[in-house]
């Protein structure tokens, strides 16, 4: 039988908050769109209810100085989103890519959400500042994406690497199927070294799924490895990361609680926290 011929995407939404991870997930963007002739929006969303709470309540008679202070930090930020787009802008336009730029005020996800129903997948940083000008933590926007989301999503560290060696993690779940059927038809990394794993302490079963899995990979005419291997989930794949410097993990955002299969709280929340390469995922 010969290889399905694969599905060519043409929009991505890459996510801008001026950090670190963002700058990395411009550095992604910019390469994929070069690479496959796809076309960026860039998103910055100023979070006008998380500036509100990080000033906290306001002292009885000192409303009026609370709402400039919150006027003061949204016009900062709002100088600071113009300047994020047009360093994108900029960038796009160096490189010669189709891009456009779309700015909105309220909540990050929301806004993230609604434009992403255009879009083929996400990029987003695996930590998330959209107070932009505020000392605060990160964010729970990738969380809330993971969960609740559309769209498939390439979550970026704050650093960049080529991505030649690809990991699939894979349990027989509904969700890690989702994502690796996202990854085979968007055909980006199918020519990369790829490993497909299944952690289970049944090994017949797991090589098992892992024959079934590589048979559908062959139909796509993309070559793979397969591991079998028993421990703990998430620490069996970050071990695996690290042994073997992979580049990029595919994984599933949910599962039932069972000794093979993923749970977000735990073990997707571990390899976002922990693995320190780029996620692709799809709820």
């Amino acid at each position: 039988m010969s290889p399905r011929n694969p599905l060519h995407f043409a929009e991505v939404l890459v996510c801008l908050d001026g950090s670190s991870y963002s700058q990395a997930a411009v550095e992604y963007a910019t390469q994929i769109a070069l690479e496959h002739n796809a076309s960026l929006t860039g998103i910055g969303v100023i979070d006008l209810p998380g500036i509100r709470r990080s000033t906290g309540p306001a002292p009885i008679g000192a409303m009026h100085y609370d709402r400039l202070a919150d006027q003061q930090h949204f016009q900062e930020t709002r100088e600071i989103v113009a300047e994020v787009l047009k360093d994108f802008g900029k960038t796009c336009q160096e490189k010669k890519i189709r891009y456009s730029i779309h700015s909105e005020t309220g909540s990050p996800f929301r806004e993230i959400i609604e434009e992403s129903k255009f879009h083929d997948f996400i990029i987003i940083g695996q930590k998330t500042f959209f107070r932009y000008n505020l000392k605060h933590e990160p964010g729970n926007t990738l969380d809330r994406i993971l969960h609740k989301g559309l769209t498939a999503v390439l979550a970026i560290p704050d650093s960049v690497r080529q991505i030649k060696k690809v990991l699939i993690a894979y349990d027989n779940s509904v969700q890690v199927t989702k994502s690796i059927q996202m990854f085979l038809l968007l055909h980006i990394w199918n020519q990369c070294d790829i490993t497909l794993l299944n952690v289970n302490n049944n090994a017949s079963r797991g090589i098992q799924l892992l024959d079934r899995l590589g048979d559908y990979f062959g139909r796509y005419g993309v070559k793979s490895e397969k591991v079998q291997v028993r421990g703990r989930v998430d620490e069996a794949i970050l071990s695996y990361i690290r042994e073997h410097d992979i580049d990029l993990l595919v994984m599933g955002a949910y599962g039932k609680r069972s000794v093979s299969e993923f749970v977000f709280g735990s073990v997707t929340k571990s390899l976002v926290a922990q693995a320190g390469i780029p996620l692709f995922i799809y709820h």
